[in-house]
Order: structure tokens, then C-alpha cells, then sequence
């Protein structure tokens, strides 16, 4: 069982299929956090605002496949993991061009109930191969998480609405709070 928490973009569009890998995942990581997508647009999207670990395709997907999704993650996280389980793909040439074209692994989900024993050692040697890059994306999700903090004080800041002997107090208050995450990020 992996203890490191891993975080998983899941690229799907059969919720049984993404059901069934996500209870797969979780038999041999202990802690996760698995957003599902089910197109292009909104994998564009996710990886906008969530930063994943490692990238779990399908490999035929509606209107696109798992090489499109390779392709679109290394503009913004080119060193990201990618790992496709398919079960319409049994086709060893396409496997192996999938690999070539940066898949990390190729699975099959014909005994999907035995998947995990499949996954478990994938993520393992993956964590330690990407060990480095793994901290640098957690870093990543640190600096996210501040700024959205600071666009949150500065959004709810614009809405009040204070006397003026509460401005100044409150005005001071937000720039500590601004000033203190600024500092964080640039530590």
C-alpha cells in the first residue's frame, strides 16, 4: 500500500469505468484525491486549476484519444506521468506508439477487478523515479493554494463596505494577510 498522497487527474468518460479504477486506485494507494473529466475542454480546464501527480486515460475517448491528453499536458506539466487504461485498445502497435508518444504505462482493463495489483508497482516506481518532480508540483499546489487566498481576501475586500474608522483597521489587517502569503510564495 502507497502511503504518499497522490493526486490523479482522471481522464474518462464511462462513470462505471472511472468507478470502477477509482476503487482499483484506492486498494493500493491509501490516500488520494481523483478529479474526473470526461473531454478535452475540460481537461484543458482541470489542468488550469488542479495539480495532479499522475494522469489516468482511456485511450478511445469521445471525439479524442489518450495522445491528444499527452499532448495537451506537456504545454503545461510536460514531466507529468501518464497512464492509459483501455479496454476497446488491444492493439500492440497502438500500445507501443502510445508509449513512444509518452505514456508512462498501458494497461488493459479486462481483469479490471486486479487492476491495482498492476497499478501499485507502476506508481511506485514512478514516485521514485519523479521524486524531484513530484516535490516541485506540490510546491505548485502550495503557491495555487496562496494565491487563491489572495484573490479570495481581495474579492471579499471589494464587496465590503466599512465606516471609516473601520477602513483603516480592516485595510491593515488585509495587507498583513496579503503581505504574508506574498512573502511565502517568495520563500
Amino acid at each position: 500500500m502507497i502511503t504518499k498522497k497522490i493526486n490523479i487527474l482522471m481522464v474518462e468518460d464511462s462513470i462505471t469505468d472511472a468507478s470502477l479504477i477509482q476503487r482499483q486506485i484506492n486498494k493500493c494507494v491509501e490516500d488520494t484525491e481523483i478529479r474526473l473529466v470526461d473531454d478535452l475542454l475540460k481537461f484543458r480546464h482541470a489542468l488550469k486549476t488542479f495539480v495532479p501527480d499522475f494522469v489516468i486515460s482511456d485511450y478511445q475517448l469521445v471525439g479524442f484519444n489518450a495522445l491528444d491528453v499527452i499532448n495537451d499536458l506537456n504545454i503545461i506539466y510536460p514531466k507529468t506521468p501518464v497512464i492509459i487504461i483501455t479496454g476497446t485498445l488491444n492493439n500492440e502497435e497502438l500500445a507501443a506508439d502510445s508509449i513512444l508518444n509518452g505514456a508512462a504505462a498501458f494497461l488493459l482493463k479486462n481483469d479490471i477487478n486486479n487492476l491495482y495489483k498492476k497499478l501499485e508497482p507502476i506508481f511506485d516506481h514512478l514516485i521514485d523515479k519523479n521524486d524531484k518532480e513530484l516535490k516541485r508540483l506540490e510546491k505548485k499546489r502550495i503557491e495555487r493554494k496562496k494565491l487563491e487566498e489572495i484573490h479570495a481576501t481581495l474579492k471579499n475586500a471589494a464587496k465590503l463596505d466599512l465606516t471609516d474608522e473601520n477602513v483603516s483597521t480592516y485595510y491593515e489587517k488585509l495587507i498583513g494577510n496579503i503581505s504574508e502569503n506574498i512573502k511565502s510564495l517568495l520563500s
